[in-house]
């Protein structure tokens, strides 16, 4: 071998020598990690254990898995919203914004029509007037004086229904298209899941001998083949529940099988705010079933998407009375109608707003627990947690800096498992995004500046000035 050989050969043994003396400190550095994630993924968290303080669970191999295949852009330009800031309405699509409003108009509760051609919105005085804008044309025109906020786009085509003065109405997303009365002395509404008519709740009124029974019934729209409108009665509530006094209901909520119904069974408003009978109805009004008692809050109780651990008529909701979300409030879950509720609060916090994420996980807005104080600044701020349903592990998605909290997680259908929520200091107020739960930690501000949503006792409320668009918008 000539000398030119040998110095070739003792180079390329150089070279491979350092290659495996890297692959075996690289290996050697990684393996005390894998090993330390391991046992806490077999560990559950235990929510009944008060003398131990709550720790949440590492991240399991999915979410890890999630993090190293990240791809924000993707998602931020894929999600739509509307979103009011300084009063006027603005949408941010393929990860652009702009605005569908002039400024200070008062814009409130924008919501999108099912095949997100347009917005409907209030503005004036106690949110009154019910406008509708195109947006691709960014024009807006006023399509009820008197709508309210208590209004509904159809499941199944661009038609608004709407309360004034306990009359129900419709009216068509097109400009100049007239409202129509439904009928008379209505309390509460929801569509039917197909947009075939309602199920409506009548108006109690007080007479002389004590307040009239709710009934609730079933109105179809017309149709070619049917008279204009038909009623027909399914049920009628007891006067009293649970030693209230029974006055409406709140809207309703059809399970993912249409079996069911749930909604809030409500006293007289002096009581309503602190106390309500969740109830659920099998379509057929042959079973009633009340249940529990919450806080009057419509967001406070949701279905399961219908597939998963939770399974297709399962329940979750916030248990607790009392109008202060700061104590008292317990995340559970129960199968409809077997009615086997179980709560997954640990001892010591509350939870607050939530979203199913798919059927096997639930993701709420968890703080700890405390007596009401008045001074805002004393009251612990919630970060995002999720809750495995089938294990019980529960993991800690976010954690907000300083005096920040997260609030109003919503689970982006058609995107993946993309999560949005709002992060504010309860002044100033951003929009999240993330691809997915795991990665939460990581996601960037997705809107900058929102304008700041209701807030009564800490139950805050970012429906008035967030509406995320899902690929399908239906009756629940």
């Amino acid at each position: 071998m000539t000398g030119r050989g040998r110095r070739l050969v003792m180079a390329l043994a150089v070279m491979f020598g350092t290659i495996w003396g890297l692959r075996q400190g690289t290996a050697a550095a990684e393996a005390p990690q894998a090993q330390g994630v391991q046992p806490a993924l077999q560990q559950p968290l235990a929510v009944k254990e008060p003398q131990k303080p709550y720790k949440a669970q590492t991240p399991n191999k999915a979410e890890k898995r999630e993090l190293t295949t990240q791809a924000r852009p993707g998602v931020a330009n894929q999600a739509e919203a509307v979103f009011v800031r300084g009063g006027a309405l603005w949408v941010k699509e393929r990860g652009r914004e702009r605005p569908l409003t002039e400024n200070g108009i008062g814009a409130r509760n924008p919501s999108w029509s099912p095949d997100g051609r347009y917005v409907a919105y209030n503005t004036g005085e106690d949110q009154r007037q019910l406008w509708v804008v195109d947006v691709a044309a960014g024009k807006s025109h006023l399509a009820a004086p008197d709508g309210g906020s208590r209004f509904q786009w159809s499941p199944a085509k661009d038609r608004l229904a709407y309360l004034q003065d306990e009359k129900l109405r419709t009216v068509g997303a097109e400009e100049g298209d007239e409202a129509a009365d439904v009928a008379g002395e209505i309390g509460n509404f929801g569509w039917l899941p197909d947009g075939s008519g309602f199920l409506v709740s009548s108006a109690a009124q007080l007479l002389p001998d004590g307040w009239t029974p709710v009934r609730i019934s079933r109105i179809m729209l017309p149709t070619e083949a049917a008279d204009p409108v038909q009623e027909e009665q399914i049920y009628v509530l007891p006067k009293q529940i649970n030693d209230l006094i029974v006055v409406g209901t709140s809207g309703f909520k059809w399970s993912a099988t249409g079996a069911w119904i749930a909604f809030l069974a409500t006293p007289t408003a002096s009581l309503s705010t602190d106390g309500n009978t969740l109830c659920v109805l099998s379509a057929d009004g042959k079973s009633f079933l009340p249940f529990a008692q919450i806080a009057r809050n419509e967001q406070w109780f949701q279905w399961s998407p219908g597939s998963g651990a939770g399974g297709a008529d399962s329940l979750a909701y916030i248990d607790g009375v009392g109008r202060e979300a700061s104590s008292d409030k317990r995340l559970t879950v129960t199968p409809v109608p077997e009615l086997q509720p179980k709560s997954y609060t640990p001892d010591g916090f509350v939870d607050q707003n939530f979203a199913w994420y798919g059927g096997d996980a639930v993701i709420v807005s968890r703080a700890r627990a405390g007596a009401w104080t008045g001074d805002s600044g004393q009251r612990p701020m919630p970060a995002l947690t999720k809750i495995g349903l089938t294990g019980g592990i529960q993991t800690v998605l976010t954690k907000p800096p300083g005096k920040w909290g997260d609030f109003s997680p919503v689970t982006l259908a058609g995107s993946g498992g993309s999560l949005g929520w709002v992060r504010s200091d309860r002044s100033a107020a951003n929009v999240m995004l993330a691809k997915s739960a795991g990665i939460a930690k990581k996601a960037p501000v997705w809107i900058k500046g929102i304008d700041r949503g209701d807030d009564f006792y800490e139950q805050w409320n970012w429906q008035p000035v967030l509406q995320f668009r899902q690929e399908s918008e239906t009756a629940k």
